[in-house]
């Protein structure tokens, strides 16, 4: 590497490892008493918990004309941050992406000093590093949103079961859903149905209520059931059965589900297989091959 190109990253690399240092102790120490905000949910990534106040700054700074500049990407987050029910914004989510990047590029540069690479690793570095840390925290959300979906698609059945039963032995919707609430474990449906529940007793139509979650939820069997129970209002059918055959519909398509993913495996089982199965097997086989033939002097021979 040049000299002069290797001290100037040098400098550089000194100025922002003061700068991020002295910059991270300020925030830190100045908003330790102000983590009671968003950001302090412990439902959230730690990529968003520890860094409070310089995702804040980015937010602040450039949050906004990322999200104008990059409207369907936001929407996606948006989608996403509602469907994992985190109480953040798409321009919280671009400020932890533009923090991280910088912190792993910042690392990417480190390490490549180190080594004392050239120039062309070095900007190699930075952008591999950056592009990692830039996808971090929204990977993380996905992940998170993924994770939700797959919990109350899980508890749907038992959950519907347990209303429609409710409803059979006497009580209306609204009691119903309060005795499943009251008497189930916490978890996201539940937390759902409270939500739900309120919208209910702040005089919000069953119609209009079901409509709502099935749009937060964003999960097809649930939606299903909820045109259903419309239909069946308006026609005058029991909504306990109605409920208790949509519950058996979400338990058909969980089993077809399984049963896609379980065809699925085979052939996913071929990548391993190929990468690291065959080349030991072909090892094994023809190494001691090639040790008795080069020992036999027959080598020359090939």
């Amino acid at each position: 590497m040049d000299e002069q190109v290797y001290m100037l990253l040098a400098r550089l690399l000194s100025f922002l490892s003061a700068f991020l240092l002295v910059l991270g102790l300020k925030f830190y120490v100045s908003g330790k008493t102000k983590r009671g905000g968003g950001y302090s949910d412990p439902r959230l990534p730690f990529t968003f918990r520890e860094f409070y106040n310089e995702i804040k700054i980015l937010k602040d700074t450039l949050g906004s004309g990322m999200k104008q500049l990059f409207r369907s990407k936001s929407e996606a987050i948006a989608r996403d941050l509602k469907l994992a029910a985190l109480p953040l914004d798409s321009t919280d989510v671009f400020g932890a992406q533009l923090l991280w990047a910088i912190l792993f590029a910042v690392c990417g540069i480190v390490f490549m000093l180190l080594l004392e690479m050239e120039v062309s690793y070095v900007v190699t570095a930075i952008f591999i590093a950056g592009f990692t840390g830039w996808l971090i925290p929204i990977v993380q959300i996905q992940n998170l949103a993924q994770e939700r979906q797959n919990s109350i698609r899980r508890a749907l059945p038992f959950s519907i079961d347990l209303i429609s039963s409710a409803m059979t032995a006497g009580l209306d919707f609204s009691a119903a859903v309060r005795y499943y609430v009251e008497h189930s474990a916490i978890c996201p449906l539940t937390q759902e149905f409270g939500i739900t529940l309120k919208m209910l007793e702040l005089g919000n139509n069953r119609n209009d209520a079901l409509k709502a979650m099935a749009d937060r939820l964003c999960i097809d069997e649930f939606r299903s059931m909820v045109n259903a129970v419309i239909q069946g209002t308006e026609m005058g059918a029991s909504i306990s059965d109605t409920l208790r055959i949509n519950a058996e519909e979400m338990r058909r398509v969980r089993v077809a589900a399984a049963e896609r993913k379980a065809q699925r495996a085979p052939s996913l089982m071929m990548i391993p297989m190929a990468l690291f199965i065959m080349p030991s097997v072909f090892i094994i086989i023809f190494v001691p091959i090639y040790l008795r033939v080069q020992s036999s002097g027959m080598v020359g021979m090939f």
